[in-house]
């Protein structure tokens, strides 16, 4: 693909209007149903890395890749497709309409750009991974002609800064902005269902029964004391039926989960819902860093009693030896883009509170070497070591193994990629992957020598405890998988 800018509706800085809505529910509820568009909310901790919330709808272009074949459409421009590599791919369709960074009057890190997601699978042509076959059952008619990347380009955005109450809507002076407000026209917006739990959902299939993820755990136990990995991530999906529309289910979650990593991306025939919170990786200049989450304790709603939890999980040497193991594969991930000696742990391990769930993070960042496009990142660094384990490769080998489905949309990235080269993306959990009345939504964790099979199968629960419920589903019987697809 070539870096022919000529379509590139970035050229220069921005125009913006500063607009009275901050609050994202105000332009959730004014965005169709059915209609192209996104919300990137950060509902948690507005003075960390939750601050910023960005909307949009009807974009210009896109780009789509599924194994080695990708095609690409922009407004006005002919439609383009090909084939090889899909991040050598991507980087060429970024370079099509890459500019450099125009400062903004304030501090919104985009103001236009593509916003997508990454599948999990995407990255298995350049680990040397077979194409996954689909399976017999719902889940194969489910993710038939699901593409491993999936973009697309907007150049009229609404940017939210939660932690100052100011809002602002971006656009590239192309004719008609005026009009184009979307959350302004009443005939464009639809009201949202009330916020509820979703009663009358239920799981009708899984990738794996009780006794099936138990033995995938034993037998994860069993490679690492062979010595062939340290740790994996297994994961347990589930497609429910029926579900919320995408939008309404955001609107459900996002009050039941806030999280600094919410995702709403409503496309056609597939949307998504994302409570992630976590990031995978975020970039500002020749700056790039990236916070993977290990280790998982429920909370009780006892402030003394969630402090002690959270100190426990602090010194427990399963969990810190999890995420020690993580951070040591993304700081040589890292060291792959970075100039040599810049990548450091800024912190080892911190604890995050959410809903249901507390968590340990670190954080490590680094200094890119030269100007690399988002797929040459991508290639060094993708999936996020944490829904892998370590090392990788043989992690990766081990999940194909175990895991019947396709992973899909879960445990890749959403987020977006600026004209700049700036990016952030979340990792993919806690995510549903919408078509029609149907979802797929998978919860996983981390295995290692000190792991107990049933402790897995419960920290599961916690996780889905809080999502789950909100979709009239008992997390209890999700724990017990043996009943999943009854």
């Amino acid at each position: 693909m070539s870096r022919d800018r000529s379509g590139s509706p970035f050229h220069g800085p921005p125009s913006f209007e500063t607009i009275d809505a901050s609050d994202p529910a105000e332009f959730l509820a004014s965005m169709a149903p059915t209609q192209q568009g996104f919300l990137l909310e950060s509902g948690f901790d507005a003075r960390g890395t939750g601050r910023w919330h960005i909307c949009g709808v009807d974009p210009i272009g896109s780009f789509e890749a599924t194994d080695d074949r990708w095609h690409s459409r922009q407004t006005g421009l002919p439609a383009r497709e090909g084939r090889g590599d899909p991040f050598a791919a991507l980087d060429g369709w970024w370079r099509s309409w890459a500019m450099p960074a125009a400062t903004p009057a304030h501090a919104c890190p985009f103001v236009g750009g593509a916003i997508g997601w990454i599948g999990y699978e995407a990255a298995d042509r350049f680990h040397g991974l077979p194409r996954r076959s689909l399976p017999d059952g719902p889940v194969s008619c489910f993710l038939e002609g699901i593409p491993d990347l999936c973009w697309r380009l907007y150049d009229e955005v609404v940017v939210i800064d939660a932690l100052e109450g100011r809002a602002w809507f971006h656009h590239h002076n192309r004719n008609g902005w005026q009009q184009r407000r979307w959350w302004l026209d009443p005939e464009r917006s639809a009201p949202l269902s009330a916020v509820r739990s979703a009663a009358g959902s239920r799981i009708i299939d899984a990738s794996l029964d009780d006794g099936q993820y138990l033995d995938a755990v034993s037998q994860i136990r069993g490679s690492i004391g062979r010595g062939d990995v340290y740790e994996v991530n297994l994961a347990l999906g589930m497609i429910l039926d029926p579900v919320p529309a995408a939008r309404d289910l955001h609107a459900i979650w996002r009050q039941v989960q806030p999280v600094p990593y919410a995702a709403l991306i409503q496309d056609d025939p597939f949307s998504l819902v994302s409570a992630s919170p976590e990031q995978f990786l975020t970039r500002r200049g020749d700056q790039i860093g990236t916070r993977p989450i290990k280790g998982t304790v429920p909370r009780c709603g006892d402030p003394a009693q969630d402090q002690m939890a959270a100190k426990r999980l602090l010194e427990d040497p399963k969990e810190r030896a999890e995420l020690a193991m993580i951070v040591d594969l993304e700081r040589n991930d890292l060291g792959r883009i970075c100039v040599p000696g810049s990548v450091e742990v800024v912190a080892a391990a911190d604890v995050e509170e959410y809903a249901s769930v507390m968590h340990t993070v670190a954080t490590v960042k680094g200094t890119l070497r030269g100007n690399p496009g988002p797929g040459e990142i991508l290639r060094a660094t993708f999936p996020g070591g944490s829904i892998t384990g370590a090392p990788k490769l043989a992690a990766m080998e081990q999940i194909r193994q175990l895991e019947p489905w396709p992973r899909s949309v879960y445990t890749g990235s959403i987020g977006w990629l600026a004209p700049s080269g700036d990016m952030e993306l979340n990792i993919a959990i806690r995510t549903a992957l919408i078509r029609g009345q149907r979802a797929l939504i998978p919860f996983g964790g981390a295995v290692t020598w000190d792991s107990d099979p049933d402790a897995e199968r419960d920290e599961l629960a916690h996780k889905a405890r809080t999502l789950l419920a909100a979709l009239g589903i008992d997390a209890v019987e999700m724990g017990e998988t043996r009943d999943l697809a009854d």
